[in-house]
């Protein structure tokens, strides 16, 4: 029997990473290289269509370790059910992608855009984890967003032991760039700030800017909850203003940065998806849900995501 959880194509894969920790200035060059992905990704779903039916998923990076996780406890229970991820996509990927018919379902970490709505997907809200800032200082526990603002804006370049802060940014237009923002008008002055300086530390995709930040002595950056805890990852999330991201403190509201994750899919999608949707929403489903950093979803009109049983 193949492997529970493949990575599809292994060259698409190399195609996909060219793309990371490049500048914001070479973010055209990113583009071109994931276009040229996307197109070998296709071939490769065309080329096995006359295989066995294998539910293949891509999008944001925070979520393929707990997609992985519910495919394997799912597997226990349907033996022949079949799971490959596409990695490297992002959101605005796995969208184009699931569209491009080279996936069957895509997990993004925001809501549908307009444009991206206009396609007639469907979306379900499956849980909201944790958006959080991770560093591998030793000895840090937590900041305040007065203090991460300073450090953004270059006023506070330094940790309290005297060490260089090296801060690890998405580009401009990802997601996480855009609620790191929102953290208060002065996060928002100062992340400017930082994405206009020479020689910053650019992360292509969730995956990276962990990489980076365990990588990098003294580093910070973003990551969500659900990456550290479904791929057991060394860098430590912080509390913020004192409160630490932890599920009865999401659930409380009293840490109130949150992303809610979505499943997308056509909807002429194969019932192997419906079924593999199905037990995501099960108690089992919820249980590793729980494990890897993510609370319920907000409440939400029915979605024929699931349908297909």
């Amino acid at each position: 029997m193949p492997p529970l959880v493949n990575l599809v194509g292994p060259l698409a894969m190399h195609l996909f990473a060219a793309a990371s920790m490049r500048s914001c200035a070479r973010l055209g060059a990113a583009r071109q290289t994931w276009r040229q992905g996307l197109a070998l990704l296709i071939g490769v779903f065309f080329l096995g269509a006359a295989s066995a039916q294998v539910v293949r998923l891509g999008g944001t990076g925070a979520a393929l370790g707990s997609m992985a996780l519910l495919a394997k406890a799912y597997q226990q229970r349907e033996p022949g059910f079949q799971f490959e991820i596409v990695p490297n996509l992002g959101s605005a990927g796995g969208v184009r992608a699931l569209n491009a018919g080279a996936i069957h379902l895509a997990v993004i970490g925001r809501a549908l855009k307009p444009q991206e709505a206009a396609t007639g997907l469907q979306v379900l809200p499956y849980g909201q984890t944790a958006f959080v800032l991770v560093s591998n200082k030793p000895g840090i526990e937590g900041l305040s967003v007065a203090h991460l603002a300073e450090m953004y804006a270059g006023k506070s370049p330094l940790w309290s032991d005297g060490q260089p802060v090296r801060l690890v940014l998405r580009p401009a237009a990802d997601g996480d760039t855009a609620l790191l923002a929102a953290f208060s008008p002065g996060m928002k002055t100062g992340l400017e700030a930082a994405q206009a300086r020479e020689g910053m530390v650019v992360a292509m995709t969730d995956q990276d800017s962990v990489d980076a930040v365990e990588r990098l002595p003294g580093a910070l950056g973003t990551t969500s909850l659900s990456l550290l805890l479904s791929e057991r990852r060394r860098a430590r999330a912080l509390a913020i203003d004192g409160v630490a991201p932890t599920i009865e403190n999401m659930a409380s509201g009293r840490y109130p940065y949150l992303k809610t994750m979505y499943l997308a899919s056509k909807p002429d999608a194969p019932a192997s998806v419906g079924k593999f949707v199905a037990f995501v929403r099960s108690d089992a489903g919820r249980r590793i849900l729980v494990a890897t950093g993510h609370i319920g979803a907000p409440a939400t009109a029915p979605s024929a995501l699931a349908a297909n049983r």
